[in-house]
């Protein structure tokens, strides 16, 4: 593919879907794909720096390339495909997958609850929440950093369990309560100093954020979760059926 200087279509914009096209080629293969640089592109394509630096920032926000600091742009790992039509913990989802699932607890802390996490666990203002940060790892790859919210009362002595593993687990097996429904929203945003530092990008790249809440098999909320996930490595996948 090349550039056609006779066309309406921009030439960053051109420039970007011939980038693309070799991308997926390269990652169908699953070779490392090193983007050529501002010069080379801008001399092969007889194109501006500025308009091949278009492209590229093109790219980088839909997550298809990044770059590292004295090496290069590369072209990101294939996302992995998480399907939204059942309820599955994290940990099983990366086992299904043939990952190594991994979780390194960041922070856990007991708190008196707040909006929205009062609202969305249906609890009185003074009840006690305990905060669980977690890094989720995926091959021991960071792939997003979750905020799980459970009312205190509930699960006593959360503090003392093992939360390297399937919280969901814990809170079936150790405490007897059944993530069951939940109802989930998902937005995009950009990824904070904080976040990305954790989770291995550079501050500011396109993350998906995702609230959920989950219920119990009698309609009681239990659990409220905050996600981060790496927009480079996962793709949210819906079914729809025409109502």
């Amino acid at each position: 593919m090349s550039i056609d200087k006779h066309s309406h279509v921009p030439y960053y914009v051109q420039l970007a879907t011939v980038l693309r096209q070799r991308i997926k080629t390269a990652t169908a293969n699953n070779r490392v794909y090193a983007v050529p640089s501002e010069n080379e592109l801008a001399a092969r394509h007889q194109l501006s720096r500025a308009t091949v630096r278009q492209a590229l920032a093109l790219l980088q926000r839909e997550g298809l390339i990044y770059k590292e600091k004295g090496k290069g742009t590369f072209a990101a790992k294939n996302r992995a495909r998480y399907e939204l039509t059942s309820l599955i913990p994290t940990t099983d989802e990366m086992r299904r997958r043939g990952w190594r699932p991994g979780s390194r607890v960041v922070s856990l802390k007991r708190l008196r609850t707040r909006p929205p996490i009062t609202d969305a666990l249906e609890l009185d203002l003074n009840a006690e929440v305990f905060e669980l940060c977690r890094l989720r790892l995926g091959d021991g790859e960071p792939v997003c950093l979750q905020w799980s919210y459970l009312p205190a009362a509930l699960c006593p002595e959360l503090d003392q369990q093992d939360l390297t593993g399937s919280l969901t687990h814990i809170m079936e097996f150790n405490y007897g309560l059944k993530f069951w429904t939940a109802h989930e929203t998902l937005r995009a945003r950009r990824a904070s100093s904080s976040e990305a530092r954790l989770l291995k990008i550079q501050t500011g790249s396109p993350v998906i954020y995702m609230e959920r809440t989950t219920f119990l098999p009698t309609g009681q909320p239990i659990e409220f979760l905050e996600s981060v996930w790496r927009s480079d490595r996962y793709e949210f996948v819906f079914s729809l059926t025409r109502a």
